[in-house]
Formats: C-alpha cells, structure tokens, sequence
C-alpha cells in the first residue's frame, strides 16, 4: 500500500523561557533544558535581549542531520518567540521520486523521538504529517490521511522502545507490523473519528486536525496532516513553517495556561475545604469544651490555609491573561497565514483553525473567568466567617473574665469584711450576740471554724457586688 510521496515528519515543541517568578538560576537552568534537546555541536545562541522572533542558531539557522545509511534526512530548526523557546525537528524519507507505505511515519517518529534521548517539551508539542499523492492514486486523502493516523499514534506506543537502541533504523521487525495493523485501519478507525477536530484544504491539498486534550492530566496532543496533489504544492506550503511555528506556540501556551488554571483552581477549593472544615469544628456545639490552645491552632491552621489561598488566587487571573494574550496573537498570526496563501495560490480553505479561537473565548476564557469570580468570593465568605468566630471567642473570654472578676470581688470582699468583724476569728460567737437562737450552734467545730465563715463572706461578698453594681451605674447614668 504505497499512497505517499516524500513523507515529511515535523515536530514543533515548546518550553518556557523566563517568566516573572524565575530566579536567573532557574532561567539558566530552563535554557540548559532546551539545550539539551540540540545536538552538542550546535552553536546555540540565545542573547539577553527583547525579541519577538529570534532564531537561535544565527550562523548556519538550521542544523541538518542524515542517519547512517541516507535513508532518512532532517534538521533541527530553534527560535525564541518572546518568553518561549521553540523548537522544529524535521524529519522525511531521503526519496522525492518512490511512493512509500504510511508506516514510515512509525519510523520517522522513531526518529525524532530518538533524538530527543526523553526530553519533552513542557508548554506543548504539536506533530505535523505530510507528503504528496501519486498521480496514479486512486485513494482518497482521507483513507490515506486515517491510515498515517493511525500508523503514528501506534508507533507512539513502540517508539519508546527503542531510546535504549544505538539506532532507530533497526526497528524493522515492528515497521512491518504496523503496516499489517494500517492496512486494518477501517476496523481501528473509533480514534479518528473521535480525534478529528477539523479538516480544510491548502494548495489544492487537504489538510486534517486531530487532537486530544485533558487539562487536568495536562494531555494535548495536536496533529496536523497536510496532504498534497504535487510536489509544488508542498513546497509552497514549506513555506509557512516560520508562521505555524508562531501559531502553534500560541496554541500550546493557551491549553497550558488553561491546564495550570484548572490545578490551580484544584489547589484553591481544596486550602476551602480546609478552612470550613476547621470553621466548622471551632463552631461546632461542642466546641466550648475544647482548650484554648486547641482553638488557638486551628484559628492558626486557618490562617496558614487563608494566606496561601490569597496568595494563589491572583494566580489564576494571570492564567486568564496568559490566555487573551495569547488568543490575540493566535488570531493576528492566522490572518497572516491566511494572506500569505491568498499570495501563494488559490483554493485555501483554513476556517476549521478559527473554531479554537471560538472554542478559547466561549469554553477556557469564560470558565476561567467565573472560576475566578466563584473563588475570590468564597476568599470573602471565608474571611467574613473568621471574623465572625473570633469576634464569637472574644466574647466568650471576655464573659468568662467577668465571671472570674465577679468571683473575686465576692470573695474578696467578703474575706475583709468578715476578717473586720472579729480579727480573732470568733465569728460564731459575734454572730451568736446578734441572733441569740444561733448561739448553741457555736459549741459545733464544724460551724464555727468553716460553715460561718464561709456564709459570711458569701454575705458580704454579695453585699459588696451589689454596691458596686449600683456605683457603676450611677456613673454611667
């Protein structure tokens, strides 16, 4: 089954450069990253300048690369779009003359994928397919376009295999079995239906979007098949790989950024249900039985999860930003692309990429958005219901010092009074003088060494709150 001419892999993968919160070590330590996804010998600058499109290979711009036995030919293509890092690695058959099978696209990103030695890209990575039909094809681009599809999201599986080989080229065994399961595409045909997002035309060619996205998994895979009538058409489209470069970084950065939102937002209503847990349990009925200090630590734990909560919630703002500015320069760089293939050449159909920019502003924006909105008032509720329980616990102390101060007073008072009485401690017998029926009680110890002088000193205690009472509110009247 050979439908295609010249099969062309390229991988468009990008990393953070600097961001706001970076130290210079972890900018350095980012650049060694991407670094590392060069070939050595490369001579890689990267100057301290604001740019918004630099290319970091200034002397030779790319870094051409063939395998051992010139099967298979490539280069590697990195720039710097503002605070990213992007890289292109291209990869195709050493053949423009010999249609070939779809399973060299199994190779092709064996290829790539050994070259990379595991490091991936940690914005996004967007893979792109494409080559030209034989004149004699009888196929329809899509069958062919389903059966490459195929053939590469199964070599992904393998191809990880292969980062212990000294060389990708060995993997003949497992080329041919990928062929035998393309040939049985229609049978395996449920991820195609399900990745499809969008199909359109280039340059008399087709073109399909496939793509899986999780923001919570941070999953986004995002392939592009470019499938041409001719050779001239697919070097017409060549020249657009410095535009998809841009369009694609900003692609990635807004599922990146709507992936960080929703950890982000994970993070916020977990430090929420933290807080009301402990709100609830300081409020609970049985909560006048716990011990200060028990309050006192999780009044402490509330405070802990509050101020980290205030510390991330304008996170997701920024994350909403990250996203609109982005959304802008998508639209801006896909109006160019659409200008410049007005220029090229007619019959250019490329609407299915504005429904992400429909999707970006009616789903992740607006979501975003709310979410933002939902949390900072749930900060405010939190907030309000703190305030509310320490003003409760103030209270509370202050009527249990008041309760002690009363205690005091009465003993107090009562202790002097009944000591000016009699300082010989013949209280029983003073008393005795004053109710006479009282006196025989006097012979007992008991009462006269403790009952007596225990009631007089609630008597006059009382006595003297009373008097306080009615001097506090002469003052106050």
């Amino acid at each position: 089954m050979s439908d295609i001419i010249f099969p062309t892999l390229d991988l468009f993968l990008y990393d953070l450069r600097d961001a706001l919160n970076l130290t210079e070590a972890e900018k350095q330590e980012k650049q060694a990253k991407f670094r590392a996804k060069l070939p050595a010998d490369s001579k890689f600058f990267d100057p301290d300048l604001e740019t918004k499109y630099l290319e970091l290979l200034p002397k030779q711009k790319y870094y051409d690369f063939t395998t051992a036995n010139d099967t298979l030919e490539g280069y590697y293509y990195p720039v710097r779009l503002n605070d990213t890092y992007g890289l292109q690695i291209d990869c195709s058959i050493n053949n423009q003359t010999d249609p070939q099978t779809p399973d060299c696209f199994a190779r092709l990103r064996a290829e790539i994928e050994w070259r990379l030695q595991g490091e991936r890209a940690t914005l996004g990575q967007t893979w792109m397919l494409s080559g030209w039909l034989p004149k004699t094809s009888s196929k329809s681009y899509e069958y062919i376009a389903k059966s490459c599809y195929h053939v590469f999201q199964t070599a992904a599986n393998w191809s990880q295999d292969l980062q212990g080989v000294s060389t990708p080229e060995s993997s003949t065994k497992q080329e041919k079995d990928i062929a035998k399961s393309g040939a049985q595409v229609f049978d395996k045909a449920g991820n195609w239906s399900q990745d499809l997002h969008g199909k359109g035309s280039l340059f008399g060619g087709e073109v399909f979007e496939l793509w899986r996205y999780q923001p919570l998994n941070q999953v986004n895979c995002h392939v592009i098949i470019m499938l041409f009538s001719d050779q001239e058409s697919m070097e017409k489209a060549a020249e657009l790989y410095t535009d998809w470069m841009g369009l694609f970084s900003y692609r990635n950065k807004i599922l990146w950024a709507y992936s960080q939102s929703r950890l982000i937002k994970k993070t916020l209503v977990a430090y929420y249900k933290q807080v009301e847990a402990n709100q609830r349990l300081i409020s609970d009925e049985n909560a006048s039985s716990f011990r200060d200090q028990t309050i006192a630590a999780k009044l402490d734990d509330i405070q802990n999860y509050l101020g980290n909560y205030t510390l991330d919630l304008p996170k997701l703002n920024f994350q909403n930003q990250i996203i609109e500015i982005n959304l802008f320069n998508y639209q801006t760089r896909l109006e160019i692309i659409n200008q410049k293939c007005q220029k090229l050449g007619a019959d250019n159909n490329l609407e299915f990429l504005e429904t992400f920019s429909k999707e970006v502003k009616e789903n992740y924006l607006l979501q975003v958005t709310k979410d933002y909105d939902i949390m900072e008032m749930a900060l405010r509720l939190l907030e309000t219901r703190l305030n509310a329980i320490r003003s409760q616990i103030e209270l509370e102390k202050a009527e249990r010092d008041r309760t002690f101060q009363t205690l005091v007073t009465v003993v107090g008072a009562g202790t002097a009074v009944t000591a000016l009485m009699d300082f010989d401690a013949k209280q029983c017998d003073t008393l005795s003088t004053l109710i006479p029926p009282f006196k025989k009680s006097c012979d007992n110890p008991w009462i006269n060494s403790v009952i007596v002088p225990v009631g007089l000193i609630l008597i006059f205690g009382v006595i003297a709150l009373c008097f306080k009472k009615i001097l506090s509110g002469s003052r106050l009247g």
